[in-house]
């Protein structure tokens, strides 16, 4: 049992990990029981990935990286506002309570 309490108003690191095993698990469970959200979430990982290696390519050279991180994301809020995330924010929120209802937190202390 790790005994670091945090630092500076930070939480704890098994808190954080707490936190961000939640959140994972909240994702999953959206994308599981929202088929919608779930294939467009899948196109946008391959368009995520497509555009990338554009990018990378366009700019080859090692300070040229900072270009192309920022064309890519440019090019990916282009594509996600052509395509827009198909779940609602009721969805979302249901979704969520629905998971609270059954979600057991996992102790990483």
């Amino acid at each position: 049992m790790s005994n670091n309490p945090g630092k500076k108003g930070k939480p704890a690191p098994w808190v954080k990990r707490a936190q961000e095993h939640r959140a994972h698990a909240l994702h999953e469970y959206r994308r599981a029981n929202h088929l919608a959200y779930d294939e467009w979430q899948s196109r946008r990982t391959e368009a995520s990935i497509l555009i990338r290696k554009e990018e990378e390519a366009a700019r080859p050279e090692f300070w040229q990286i900072s270009a192309a991180i920022k064309a890519g994301d440019k090019r990916l809020k282009a594509w996600e506002k052509a395509n827009p995330n198909p779940m609602t924010f009721e969805e979302y929120t249901r979704l969520e309570a629905e998971f609270d209802k059954v979600y057991v937190a996992k102790d990483f202390s």
